[in-house]
């Protein structure tokens, strides 16, 4: 069964940057909401999807750079905080059909152009690759059980810091036919899950958007070494997305080409000034 995607995207352009820190290659956020956008609009050209970008008081300049996309909904309304956008986004997320994988999406992600085709075949290969419950039975299958079972939840950015030494983990890791994934248990809210294990973790994931506040949501979520009530959080090695900010930016990655790719092909369009 083909999987069916609905993108979320939570855009805001009043505010450059909440932290004061500053973007790559000199963008300004509207330019970055641009290219985070239209990459993973790329990434989806071979997926069922459905996109919903949640707008909080747009500029015009958006609005206008949104309508060339015609399978595109903007729902913009004047929330006036990241927390009334996240709770928005989760409100829609849970209407949305049970076997259906939602993403969760930031404004200042940007995305490889085979981001989805990656994230697509891991999926659906899923039990393949998570299992950990062998023939062979030991005391690590009687502690952790099936990870095949467990609900899955993707964060596509890997965040440099993982690598420092106060942060480093053990984590489990995992092979599928393009990359690996690693198990973590901390993120941001850019996150692809079914609408399932929205539904299953609702109470926490509501209350994670009052802030918000990224630790409540890997807290009461991600397991670490025991899932049970819990959900199994990956992120891609390589990542498949990097968050736009100077200083935490995914490795390995020649981002600055991927965003002059898709700077290319919006002026080609005639949707890039």
């Amino acid at each position: 069964m083909r999987i069916k995607y609905s993108i979320l995207f939570r855009a805001c352009d009043k505010v450059e940057s909440v932290h004061k820190v500053k973007r790559p290659f000199g963008f300004n956020k509207i330019q970055t909401i641009k290219i985070s956008f239209y990459s993973i609009y790329q990434s989806l050209s071979k997926s069922n999807y459905q996109f919903t970008i949640i707008g909080d008081d747009l500029s015009q300049e958006l609005l206008d750079f949104f309508e060339n996309f015609d399978d595109v909904i903007v729902d913009n309304a004047n929330l006036g905080s990241a927390a009334k956008s996240l709770q928005k986004q989760i409100d829609l997320a849970l209407k949305v059909e049970s076997d259906e994988w939602v993403y969760m999406c930031e404004d200042d992600y940007l995305h490889t152009p085979f981001a989805f085709k990656y994230i697509s075949e891991f999926i659906e290969n899923k039990s393949q690759y998570l299992q950990t419950s062998g023939k062979k039975k030991n005391y690590m299958n009687k502690i952790i059980g099936d990870l095949s079972n467990t609900p899955l939840i993707i964060h596509t950015p890997d965040y440099p810091d993982r690598y420092d030494p106060p942060w480093k983990r053990l984590s489990f890791i995992f092979l599928s036919k393009y990359c690996h994934w690693r198990q973590i248990s901390n993120t941001t809210h850019t996150l692809l899950l079914e609408s399932s294990t929205i539904k299953k973790f609702e109470k926490y994931i509501k209350a994670s958007a009052v802030g918000p506040s990224d630790s409540k949501l890997s807290v009461k979520v991600y397991g670490r070494f025991l899932f049970k009530n819990k959900a199994l959080c990956v992120s891609p090695i390589k990542g498949l997305s990097s968050h736009m900010h100077e200083g935490v930016m995914t490795p390995l990655v020649d981002w600055q080409t991927i965003c002059q790719d898709n700077i290319d092909k919006m002026k080609k369009e005639g949707i890039w000034e």
